[in-house]
C-alpha cells in the first residue's frame, strides 16, 4: 500500500473530525444565547460545547505532523528528519497543552496556558503565511503554486481561531453574571453581540477550510 493513501486517509480523518465536532460547539453558543432557555440549560449548553471543543483542537494540533508526511509522500517537499520531530514535538506539545488548559479551567494557570496557545497559534499561521507567500512570490521551497496557495490559505486559518478567542472572551462575564442576577436586557444584549461577532470568525474559518480543502483536492492550478 502506497504511502500516500494512509497519511491522506489520516488527513481526512482528522478534517472530518475536526469540522464535524466544531459545528458541535457552533451550535452551542447559537444556543446559548438565546433568552428564553433557562440559564441552567443555557449553561449545560455550553458546558457540552467547551467538551466537544476538545476533539477539534486535537485535530487542529494534529494537522501539522501529518501534513508534513502527506507532503512527503506526494512528492511535495522534501521533509528532513528534523522537521518531523518538530512537527511531532510541537503536536504533541500542542495536545498536552489543550489537556492541561481543560483540566484546570477557571484557574489563573488555565489562563496562562491559554495565553501560550493564543501566542502559538499566531507563530504557526505566520509560519505557514510565510512560507506560502514566500513560495509564490519568491524562491520559496514549494514548487506547486496550488499547494503554496493552500498553506497560506491554512496560515490564516490559525488567524481565525485566534480571532475567535479574542471575540468570545467578552462573553463570560455577562453570561456568569446570569446566574447571579438573573438576565437582563443589557446582558442579553452583550451576550447576543458577542456571540454573532464569534460566529462571523467561526464562518469565515469553515470558508477558508472548504477552499483549502479544494485545493488540496482538485489542484486547479
Amino acid at each position: 500500500m502506497e504511502s500516500y493513501l494512509v497519511w491522506g486517509y489520516i488527513h481526512i480523518l482528522l478534517f472530518v473530525f475536526w469540522l464535524g465536532a466544531d459545528v458541535g460547539v457552533f451550535l452551542s453558543a447559537v444556543y446559548a444565547k438565546k433568552s428564553d432557555l433557562s440559564f441552567e440549560t443555557r449553561a449545560t449548553i455550553m458546558k457540552l460545547g467547551l467538551i466537544i471543543d476538545f476533539l477539534p483542537r486535537i485535530c487542529f494540533a494534529l494537522i501539522f505532523p501529518v501534513g508534513l508526511h502527506l507532503a512527503l509522500a506526494l512528492g511535495l517537499y522534501d521533509v528532513q528528519t528534523w522537521l518531523f520531530v518538530a512537527g511531532w514535538g510541537i503536536g504533541i506539545g500542542w495536545i498536552a497543552l489543550v489537556m492541561a488548559i481543560g483540566k484546570n479551567e477557571g484557574t489563573p494557570l488555565a489562563e496562562k496556558l491559554s495565553l501560550a496557545q493564543f501566542w502559538l497559534e499566531g507563530l504557526l499561521g505566520t509560519f505557514y503565511v510565510a512560507v506560502g507567500l514566500w513560495s509564490l512570490i519568491g524562491d520559496g521551497p514549494l514548487v506547486e503554486a496550488w499547494f503554496a496557495v493552500k498553506i497560506m490559505l491554512f496560515g490564516f486559518v490559525f488567524y481565525c481561531a485566534m480571532a475567535i478567542d479574542i471575540c468570545f472572551r467578552p462573553f463570560i462575564k455577562p453570561f456568569m453574571e446570569l446566574a447571579e442576577h438573573g438576565s437582563s436586557p443589557e446582558r442579553e444584549a452583550i451576550i447576543t453581540k458577542t456571540i454573532n461577532k464569534t460566529l462571523v470568525a467561526v464562518l469565515t474559518m469553515y470558508a477558508l477550510i472548504a477552499t483549502v480543502a479544494f485545493l488540496g483536492k482538485v489542484k486547479p492550478f
